[in-house]
């Protein structure tokens, strides 16, 4: 007889206090002879057996206590079940035969917390220059850096499309006062919640990825005065702000790097040099106008991090009091060359923010696996590239995340996410962000070659699945766009221009994952994953959400009911398909290339 097994650590089903964990395990099936916990509080195994505290509808829920590892800060914990002929175990990425690694078991940080507030928010991302021109007065002039050294600026009409030469010189105009201006679109049409810009600190360059002043907001982009009016208004209207921190380089214009130039043995420790000449610094991939600071050196962390005034903490404080900080290639911050003791300075930016502000978001960005930086002492989450980003675009665009050939079907989508998700605490898998495309990569709707249904898919699923969404600006209107600078095309304010049924379908999806509970911070249960279709449900005790993607034809599948009981029935929110009871479970009929979503709720 097959069995269900449920646990994860939401409400009812784990319990925190200062001195133990109260874990509940609930089963299916067939029952076993003893269930136990298994922890390891000495680095060697303890296993405690489980009691059955309540039985309805053929589950049984089974419950232990344990202190938390007296070594350590993360609690490592799984479950065994023991019948008179064999035995298996349940572990984060679910039930096996084979003792799992330490790597796949639950974990719980006991020490560090991640801020509720994450997982409720529908974030949006933009890039300045390329969203709105609120004040056209403050674009650069073209010509406006010539003999300072610097790049010749070009100034650019509004909807003519980036040039790959001019890389970031050209500017287009948009600004903080623009996006002061389209908060009703940004709030009532489109219903985001929280906003993550692009950098916006002093630059000569569009991306800002070189700063030459981290304490001055860039004229051009309206100054510190802007940036506090955004804030304001955003709070006002019950939003969150996150900026983007770029801590690992800074311009060649920067006045350290200046004065580093002239030898000044000060300036010239903030860098990484490996030589005595000016021109051997390490530059960030290569690039010589990114020059790398080494985190080594104590005035860089004081300024930077950790003093009174330090740059991370100045932008948490009134008036500005931004939410959060989206920390640039903070993988690559270290000692020296390479990046030495990376997870150490880490931890130094963490202790950082959360001196100033607790509820503050560290939100670290990987293009790649980030699960050593999300065990709870470092990262609140990443940009989950690795873990969202990647499996979903071979899955409905046939490409990896160089753009070369991968095909997945469903059964390989769903192991690579649960992968993914087994190897990090629940909390941190809640405070991923979770993004179709950025201003780093192509356009997911022009890797789909304008494909809109199977778009609507990848929509769907990101307001769907755990994890916090992102839209990159312009994604809700089918904005298309290339590798960089092609990716961070202007937005068209001429309704004309966008994609209609695209914009309804994210607001309707934008709107369901505000309304329901169980799609904010409920646990994924697998439930099928053969050929084209996947099916998963987002679970809370007392709320369930069922998911069903198809990228291929209609069809009618067999679902079998692994789902915790709820006496209440399935509603259809939105998506072409129908559910009805089975004999084991539910009978789907699916549209092609489809989304579709259900909940159910005993409140």
């Amino acid at each position: 007889m097959t069995v269900c097994v449920f646990h994860q650590a939401i409400p009812g089903y784990l319990g925190r206090s200062d001195i133990h964990l109260s874990l509940t395990l609930a089963l299916k099936g067939d029952q076993p002879d003893t269930v136990y916990l298994r922890t390891e509080p000495d680095n060697e195994e303890q296993l405690c057996a489980m009691k059955p505290v309540r039985s309805e509808s053929g589950w049984v829920w089974y419950q232990a206590e344990t202190d938390w590892a007296p070594h350590q800060d993360l609690t490592l914990y799984a479950f065994k079940l023991v019948w008179p002929e064999r035995s298996c175990w349940v572990s984060a990425s679910g039930l096996c035969t084979a003792m799992p690694p330490l790597t796949e078991v639950f974990r719980i940080s006991r020490y560090h917390t991640v801020p509720e507030w994450i997982s409720a928010q529908v974030f949006y991302q933009i890039f300045p220059d390329r969203f709105h021109c609120g004040d056209p007065r403050s674009t650069p002039a073209s010509h406006q850096y010539d003999g300072m050294d610097g790049p010749s600026t070009i100034r650019r009409r509004w909807g003519e499309r980036p040039n790959p030469e001019q890389g970031g010189n050209e500017f287009f105009g948009g600004d903080l006062p623009g996006i002061v201006q389209k908060l009703d679109y940004l709030q009532q049409t489109l219903g985001v919640t929280a906003l993550y810009l692009n950098p916006i600190f002093s630059s000569r360059s569009n991306h800002k990825y070189d700063a030459e002043n981290y304490l001055k907001v860039d004229a051009h982009l309206g100054g510190e005065a802007a940036l506090a009016e955004l804030s304001a208004q955003l709070h006002q209207r019950g939003m969150r702000l996150v900026l983007d921190a770029v801590f690992n380089h800074t311009s060649v214009f920067h006045p350290w790097f200046i004065a580093a130039q002239l030898n000044d043995p000060e300036a010239r420790a903030r860098y990484v040099f490996t030589g005595d000449q000016t021109s051997d610094y390490v530059s960030w991939k290569g690039h010589a106008g990114l020059p790398v600071l080494d985190m080594a050196y104590p005035d860089n962390l004081r300024d930077l991090l950790t003093g009174e005034s330090a740059v991370i903490k100045h932008w948490l404080r009134p008036p500005y009091a931004i939410d959060g900080w989206r920390m640039d290639v903070i993988h690559m911050m270290g000692h020296g060359p390479g990046a030495a003791n990376n997870a150490d300075t880490v931890r130094i930016i963490r202790q950082a923010i959360k001196s100033e502000n607790p509820d503050a978001y560290l939100l670290g960005e990987h293009f790649f696996e980030a699960t050593s930086w999300l065990q709870g002492d470092q990262e609140d989450g990443a940009m989950n590239y690795y873990g969202f980003t990647h499996p979903i675009r071979a899955f409905l665009a046939g490409c990896d995340n160089r753009y070369d050939p991968l095909q997945l079907d469903a059964a390989s989508l769903a192991h690579w996410l649960a992968q993914a998700r087994s190897q990090i605490p629940f909390a941190q898998q809640l405070a991923q962000l979770n993004q179709l495309d950025s201003h780093d990569t192509r356009r997911f709707i022009t890797l789909l070659n304008g494909h809109q249904p199977k778009y609507r898919m990848a929509l769907g699923f990101l307001l769907t699945y755990v994890g916090t969404p992102c839209l990159y600006y312009g994604d809700e209107i089918s904005l298309p766009g290339g590798d960089d600078p092609d990716c961070r095309r202007c937005f068209s304010w001429d309704e004309s221009e966008w994609h209609a049924e695209t914009l309804a379908f994210t607001q309707d999806w934008v709107q369901l994952r505000k309304q329901l509970p169980a799609l904010q911070g409920g646990a994924l249960v697998p439930l099928y994953a053969v050929g084209d279709v996947m099916v998963f449900a987002r679970v809370l005790a007392d709320s369930q959400c069922l998911v069903a993607l198809n990228r291929g034809g209609g069809c009618d599948i067999d679902v079998v009911d692994a789902l915790l009981p709820l006496a209440a029935d399935w509603q259809h929110h939105a998506g072409e398909g129908s559910l009805k009871p089975a004999e084991r479970g539910w009978e789907l009929s699916l549209a092609a290339e489809s989304i579709v979503l259900w909940s159910r709720s005993a409140r």
